[in-house]
């Protein structure tokens, strides 16, 4: 996998997966591995990952592995109201709700916010508005 790009991450997710399998099935034995994902009780879009899995495992071992068909299920995130954020954030303390408040009210990622600097505030912004302008 780490010859064909995959992130290491991605990696360790099939490697885990594999293990989990392979704890219950025999992994060099197609057919096995395909009745236990028929009984396996993970929702379909699992199923399509573990299947992906044992793909690669299979050719790389050099066995014959006709994947099963399983449709990915798309599902909505779940959107919080504006209400639970807020009482999420009265709930932490002092730090915590200040990242939280700024996460909320710029809309930037855990990743951005961290990478801020004083530079990045817009001081005249600031003063008129009452709030942080981020030069993002």
């Amino acid at each position: 996998m780490q010859k064909e790009g995959y992130r290491p991450a991605t990696i360790r997710g099939a490697v885990k997966t594999l293990k989990a399998v392979a704890r219950r099935t025999n992994l060099l034995t197609p057919n096995s591995t395909k009745d236990y994902l028929t009984k396996a009780e993970v929702s379909e879009t699992r199923k399509v990952k573990i299947c992906e899995d044992l793909d690669r495992f299979q050719k790389w071992k050099r066995i014959r592995f006709d994947k099963p068909k399983y449709r990915k299920i798309e599902t909505l995130p779940f959107i919080p109201l504006e209400t639970e954020v807020n009482q999420l954030i009265s709930g932490t303390g002092k730090k915590t709700a200040t990242f939280l408040q700024l996460l909320k009210e710029t809309g930037c990622r855990v990743g951005e916010a961290m990478d801020l600097k004083w530079t990045d505030v817009d001081r005249a912004k600031t003063s008129k508005q009452k709030k942080f302008t981020l030069l993002l």
